[in-house]
């Protein structure tokens, strides 16, 4: 484990819990003394969210990694949230099944860390969100309270299921120290299909018609030039004509079922006079790994953004993305995800651009994107998920708050009534 440093402050203390109780009596202390506490998994996702108002102590949940009840007939298994999640997936790989979930960085990440951050990913399109797919949660509230919600079996259950609002929350509401997930036999079979397109509008069209019955796919990302130069060059691959957009569909399911579906989609891009490429099981897994961790971290003066609208108001967010960058000169390179509304972009600025030049253009940013989807600035976020550390701090990490702010704010005060969880780390 490292010193659990944290936007360059080390705590004073790093407390690793050998149990769920461990945790509960770490939490209790440290309401008492007022203590700051960052849950700490891997540390893969801390890079998320406002640095918090104080870091006193670490919270590292690295012991807490043990699958706690699997019966793989029931498809139905409950893990400790310090497991990792490509360990987690690899237990149940060896019983023919799988948990469809593929968030950036997932190999490394922690499942407690993933859940707080809500982080997804291509697969969301076909299989869900996380939310789709846990049935209950354990959690250690911040002054040391261990409650339970949900159930161990696939069942509907009346009342609202409140482990659901620690999805997203990045630790302030609680702890997450154990969740219960259904999951599903293995898919035997999966392909991906490139199709290269000229202009980002003939892609968005293509991706619609990919989604057109009886396709359904698992994945559909629509990658703009600069992004497809990018990933190629993560495969040591050279595109001849750099000015390419590109879409990436995946199909999963039975050999027949995937089969299907590749002929049509082929059938319906030669048609249409598109370039279209069919990937081998190798690759398939390569590119779209290569897609989401490219997506996830800053390199050099990049500032990455998550944008989220409603599915139709995509094509939207390239626009004004295109539109922006122009306008301030710089390049942008963005994943989209049609069907679902959710865009990642990587923003590059000069090495020398002043911060009150990148707090302005997101600011313009997130006016452009609503203005063109007529709603409120609320209904559509931009949230910056990564920055380079001399501008992180000149920018609104989060933009206008969610409608749901006030709930949120009335549960921190009774879960964490002295405010030790994460403080300032999100909009609490």
């Amino acid at each position: 484990m490292n010193d659990c440093s944290l936007y360059g402050t080390t705590p004073q203390s790093i407390v690793t819990p050998g149990d769920i109780d461990a945790v509960a009596a770490t939490l209790r202390q440290a309401t008492t003394e007022r203590l700051g506490v960052v849950p700490w998994g891997k540390g893969t996702r801390q890079h998320l969210g406002n640095p918090p108002n104080r870091y006193d102590l670490a919270l590292c949940l690295s012991h807490l990694d043990h699958i706690v009840e699997y019966n793989p007939a029931d498809l139905v298994v409950t893990v400790e949230a310090g497991m990792t999640l490509d360990s987690f997936q690899q237990i149940l790989v060896a019983h023919e099944q799988w948990l469809p979930w593929d968030p950036p960085q997932g190999s490394q990440s922690s499942i407690g860390s993933l859940l707080a951050t809500a982080a997804s990913g291509p697969l969301c399109l076909g299989f869900g969100t996380p939310r789709d797919w846990i049935l209950g949660m354990r959690v250690v509230l911040g002054d040391g309270r261990l409650v339970k919600s949900g159930a161990k079996v696939v069942k509907n259950v009346a009342g609202y299921d409140t482990h659901k609002l620690h999805l997203g929350a990045l630790g302030t509401l609680g702890v997450i120290v154990e969740a219960t997930f259904k999951v599903t036999p293995l898919a035997p079979c999966s392909t991906t299909l490139l199709l290269a397109f000229n202009t980002i509008q003939e892609a968005l069209a293509a991706a619609g018609q990919l989604r057109v019955a009886p396709l359904s796919p698992a994945s559909l990302i629509v990658l703009n030039n600069i992004m497809t130069i990018q990933i190629a060059a993560l495969h040591n691959r050279q595109i001849d004509n750099p000015d390419l957009f590109v879409v990436a569909v995946r199909f999963i399911g039975v050999q027949a079922a995937v089969g299907r579906q590749v002929r049509e989609a082929v059938q319906r891009a030669t048609e249409a006079g598109m370039y279209c490429m069919e990937l081998s099981d190798e690759h398939d897994h390569l590119i779209w790994q290569s897609l989401v961790d490219n997506t996830a971290r800053s390199p050099d003066g990049t500032l990455v953004l998550r944008i989220g609208v409603k599915p139709r108001y995509i094509g939207h967010v390239a626009a004004c993305l295109e539109q922006i960058a122009r306008q301030y000169e710089t390049s942008c390179a963005y994943a989209l995800y049609a069907g679902v509304g959710l865009a990642c972009v990587l923003w590059r600025f000069p090495a020398d651009v002043a911060p009150s030049v990148v707090s302005s253009a997101l600011t313009a940013l997130r006016a452009a994107i609503a203005t063109a989807v007529g709603k409120a600035p609320a209904d559509a976020y931009v949230v910056v998920e990564d920055a380079p550390p001399n501008i992180r701090s000149h920018l609104d990490i989060w933009g206008p708050a969610p409608e749901t702010m006030r709930l949120m704010q009335q549960l921190k005060a009774q879960w964490d009534p002295a405010g030790v969880l994460n403080p300032g780390r999100y909009l609490l």
